[in-house]
């Protein structure tokens, strides 16, 4: 699962720079650098350059471990940038979603760095693996909540041949919110990890792929399309981080 997740993510943060670089107007639906800050565009570019180059560099086995790691640190720093988003408006929701899609990544690319052999070809500490376990599992609240209090954006996006669309959007929402006290209480936590992947695959796979199919030229489901999928990824790397049971965390 370590390994899917591993190829997911790396796809997902290839494509996302590749867009960026090479599709006009792709940074307005996948922004990553505020259009206050000065060289913006200079900048936008260098970011994509970075996620293309870390993204290709976690496919190759004596790249992964350092591409994984500039990955976390350049996440992290955008973590912080959302982090300021909230505190200056921290009643609105959508940028505890907004910070919390960032907090996966960061989750992902730290659990990727973390279950890699090292040059001596020992494998990370249980205290770093779980580091990323455990951010992954702080993001699923505000995902899970963006789900039952956007009723208006979730339910469409589910396929029409599918029923039940509200009480769908609000099962997914609380999904993710009893997934993440799942992994923080170390009560079936691989179990939640693992069906907390396959519920976000499945999102990419019959809500994403066939809007994208039908648009493909939407900048916005473009973007949408590469972050379920890198969701998808880092959701796999976790799940594949828990050892011991269904019920255990990783123990290294």
């Amino acid at each position: 699962m370590t390994g899917l997740g591993r190829v997911l993510f790396a796809a997902s943060f290839a494509m996302l720079g590749a867009l960026t670089i090479g599709l006009p107007g792709f940074a307005a639906a996948w922004p990553l650098v505020p259009k206050a800050v000065a060289w913006h565009d200079v900048l936008t570019a260098l970011s994509g350059a970075l996620l293309l180059a870390g993204g290709i560099g976690l496919l190759a086995p004596r790249t992964a471990r350092p591409a994984s790691l500039v990955l976390a640190a350049f996440l992290l720093l955008e973590l912080l940038l959302k982090a300021g988003h909230v505190v200056a408006h921290p009643l609105i929701e959508v940028r505890w979603e907004d910070m919390s899609q960032n907090l996966i990544y960061l989750a992902g690319a730290w659990t990727i760095f973390s279950t890699l052999p090292d040059r001596g070809g020992e494998l990370a500490a249980f205290g770093r693996v779980r580091v990323g376990q455990i951010l992954f599992a702080l993001a699923l609240p505000a995902i899970g909540l963006s789900h039952m209090l956007y009723l208006n954006l979730t339910a469409p996006l589910i396929p029409s041949w599918l029923p039940f669309h509200v009480p769908l959007a609000y099962f997914t929402g609380a999904a993710y919110i009893a997934a993440s006290a799942a992994m923080l209480s170390g009560v079936l936590a691989r179990l939640a990890a693992t069906l907390t992947a396959v519920m976000v695959s499945l999102f990419t796979l019959i809500v994403w792929i066939p809007i994208v199919t039908a648009a493909p030229a939407n900048r916005f489901d473009l973007s949408e399309i590469c972050v379920s999928a890198a969701i998808s990824g880092a959701a796999w790397a976790v799940a594949g981080s828990f050892r011991g049971g269904w019920w255990a965390p990783a123990r290294r």
